[in-house]
């Protein structure tokens, strides 16, 4: 009987953890792919604009992925021209592998550097992420993209 209680008690957690990460009860059991869009409703989904140049945007998010345990980099396009050049673009392929059953998520970042009429620089973020596994994603890939945003804003 107290096996009982206990797997009843565990499975009532697992099931109350999984309810909590649930944000689009919609979106989260179907679509296992999250992608940062101009006309997303949430700001938190929009690709980010920084004024620095593209090394300087890539060098912030090699130093950030090298403190996070859970995230790698896979692969990084070759290093940006030292000169200022419009649109100059760097693809960079993340995995985030989640904590406990090791799933992996395919994050990929593309950065693209341009300057202004009047001079200044600037660089777009635009990112996506995507489960290896599964047909839904419990909404891991729209926090893998937010967690990425918070990457950019503590830099």
């Amino acid at each position: 009987m107290t096996g009982a209680a206990i797997a009843g008690v565990v499975t009532l957690a697992i099931v109350a953890r999984v309810a909590t990460l649930v944000d689009d009860w919609g979106r989260d059991w179907t679509t296992n792919h999250a992608k940062w869009d101009d006309s997303a409703t949430d700001p938190q989904m929009r690709p980010m604009r920084l004024h620095q140049r593209i090394a300087d945007v890539r060098a912030d998010l090699e130093r950030w992925v090298e403190t996070e345990s859970i995230w790698q980099i896979e692969s990084m396009t070759a290093d940006p021209m030292d000169t200022l050049a419009t649109d100059q673009t760097q693809s960079i392929h993340l995995t985030r592998r989640t904590k406990w059953l090791r799933f992996v998520d395919d994050v990929h970042v593309r950065l693209t550097e341009d300057v202004s009429s009047s001079g200044d620089v600037f660089t777009r973020v635009d990112a996506e992420s995507q489960s290896r596994v599964g047909k839904g994603d419990l909404g891991q890939n729209p926090r893998n993209l937010k967690h990425l945003r918070d990457a950019f804003s503590a830099a």
